[in-house]
């Protein structure tokens, strides 16, 4: 009977899950609404649940999990979650899903999943050091180096969203200001547009039936004033951003996941371009490789998948 590992991705709006094996094939995989918004025991109660129904269908012999939030990675406590998520914060998810499944499990951060996920599968196959990006709601990030996550003393590495690229800027949620995520996140264009838009700032985005990055992005295109600003921002924030994290790590390859990368070619050129701005010798040509996610909205389910078996073999403990 094959063997597989649990793995799960526990989102804000929904919770991932599949049966995957050795080979990092994916399985019984389903969506579920996550009622994270509820707070700690309801997206407790599905979690249970989702458990339950994929441990019946084949033999699960490992749990592998992203959470968003600081993860304990050695006790699979959640050790700080904003408000998102209620009540999350102290959470012992690790012995939840140990209970539930009767077998080990292992948490950590869910982007350093999706950077595990992308290195293990995805566009960042064959990377000597990776570093992966997911502009969403938020701006998170992660690293992989020779294929091992690199967590931080705390399990607190990769919160790139918050790196002050305009000291000074506009507030962030975390309490500071100028913070990438607050330009270059996804989300984040849309709140600064809808401002804008409040305050009386002329655009064709008044017309939108809604506000988005993937519509700031075709308006800035045709010429709007107003999405030409917040496209602008978004690219020389995160173009900062990058070179930052170029210089702090030595990547080889980036990769760039979220709902940003939908826009194509139409957000990926002009951010090539902005880097190409930036001074490097030539001796250390090519300066960076950015890719595109392969995977999607399964590289946090193949990430986990990849941690619980590296957690079962003795090479991530």
């Amino acid at each position: 009977m094959n063997e597989y590992v649990l793995a799960i991705d526990i989102g804000g709006t929904n919770v991932k899950a599949g049966l995957v094996d050795r080979a990092g094939n994916v399985s019984h995989s389903i969506h579920t609404p996550s009622h994270a918004a509820k707070g700690r025991d309801a997206l407790l109660g599905v979690l249970h649940r989702v458990v339950h129904e994929q441990a019946a269908r084949g033999r699960v012999v490992a749990v592998g999990c992203g959470s968003p939030g600081s993860v304990d990675h050695h006790t699979g406590a959640i050790v700080y979650m904003q408000a998102h998520i209620p009540a999350w914060t102290g959470t012992p998810l690790g012995a939840h899903l140990q209970e539930w499944a009767g077998v080990p499990a292992t948490v950590d951060n869910d982007v350093n999943l999706i950077a595990l996920g992308e290195h293990w599968q995805g566009a960042g196959r064959g990377a000597r050091c990776q570093v992966s990006l997911a502009l969403g709601t938020g701006l998170g990030g992660g690293v992989v180096d020779e294929g091992r996550l690199l967590r931080g003393a705390r399990g607190h590495a990769g919160e790139f969203g918050h790196i002050i690229v305009r000291p000074g800027g506009e507030p962030c949620t975390c309490g500071n200001f100028g913070c990438a995520e607050v330009y270059a996140a996804p989300g984040a264009m849309a709140r600064r547009a809808h401002w804008y838009l409040t305050c009386g700032v002329p655009s064709s985005l008044h017309a939108a039936r809604q506000v988005g990055a993937e519509e700031i992005i075709t308006h800035a295109a045709q010429g709007d004033h107003l999405c030409r600003k917040l496209m602008r921002d978004a690219i020389t924030s995160l173009a900062a951003l990058i070179w930052t994290l170029k210089q702090a790590y030595d990547a080889d390859v980036f990769v760039i996941g979220g709902g940003l990368i939908k826009s194509g070619a139409a957000f990926m050129q002009p951010l090539q371009q902005e880097l190409s701005q930036f001074y490097g010798p030539p001796e250390l040509q090519p300066i960076l490789t950015l890719k595109v996610s392969e995977l999607g909205d399964n590289a946090g389910i193949v990430g986990a998948a990849k941690l619980a078996w590296d957690w079962l073999d003795g090479t991530d403990r």
